[in-house]
């Protein structure tokens, strides 16, 4: 059966500061401190070979929403898991924060920070890791119980630990989904979900805020791999610098 090879190195050393029956306070922190940096290291630098090879240039904001989307692919199973699965959990986390993002531009859905991809896709998947990862030991080291994930025996319980978490997930999205719709459905029937065509052309920080933030210039070319189109992106930022005064020669 696959497993992920512990890392030993990256291993907290023993402590004597009680926190369960099974581990100490030193050797939890230490267990979560290492798999939530290489979890997110490997989503980050996962990330910026896919804007590479996808979108064609090394870009900053998706080697930060990788970075991201390993530390909420981690979040639920860092005290459990082992370095070594830390390293699929990232990789895989920064997959499907990838995915997640091209096919919201595929569906025109407009989602400026990626917010949907970072948190809503990489959390789910950081829950079901959990459910898959979890270590045996390091599930009693840190919660003093008998479970773990379907990549390992623990007494039969990984299949069970497993579909709980699937459970989570699914709930959470029925519970979202329909307070979801609650809430802004009725904003979309009074006119009051979006604003007005004149303030999505000047942008709200000219209306709203007297100013822009940003001002686009430079197209980029980006290529979606979905779509199989290219498409001028403006993704210069104009920097608000004071102009200086000439300086003439003597």
């Amino acid at each position: 059966m696959l497993r992920c090879l512990p890392l030993s190195p990256l291993f907290p050393a023993e402590s004597k500061l009680p926190l369960t029956m099974e581990g100490t306070a030193a050797d939890v922190a230490g267990s979560v401190a290492a798999t939530t940096s290489i979890a997110a290291t490997s989503a980050g630098v996962t990330s910026t070979i896919l804007s590479w090879f996808v979108d064609g240039n090394l870009s900053i904001g998706r080697t930060n929403n990788g970075i991201l989307g390993g530390l909420v692919s981690i979040t639920a199973g860092c005290a459990v898991v082992t370095p070594g699965c830390a390293v699929a959990i990232g990789i895989l986390g920064a997959l499907c924060y990838y995915g997640a993002s091209i096919f919201l531009e595929w569906l025109e859905i407009d989602d400026v920070v990626d917010a949907s991809p970072v948190h809503l896709v990489c959390g789910m998947w950081g829950t079901l890791a959990a459910g898959i990862f979890a270590h045996p030991e390091n599930t009693a080291m840190a919660y003093d119980n008998g479970s773990c994930g379907i990549f390992y025996t623990c007494e039969g319980n990984g299949k069970y630990q497993f579909a709980a978490n699937l459970i989570l997930v699914l709930a959470v999205i029925a519970w979202a989904g329909v307070f979801g719709v609650l809430v802004f459905l009725p904003l979309k029937v009074l006119g009051l979900l979006r604003v007005d065509l004149e303030t999505e052309r000047v942008g709200l920080d000219t209306k709203e805020h007297g100013g822009g933030a940003y001002e686009m210039e430079a197209p980029v070319r980006r290529h979606s791999i979905f779509t199989n189109r290219q498409a001028e992106s403006a993704t210069s930022v104009k920097a608000a610098i004071p102009d200086l005064p000439q300086v003439q020669e003597i």
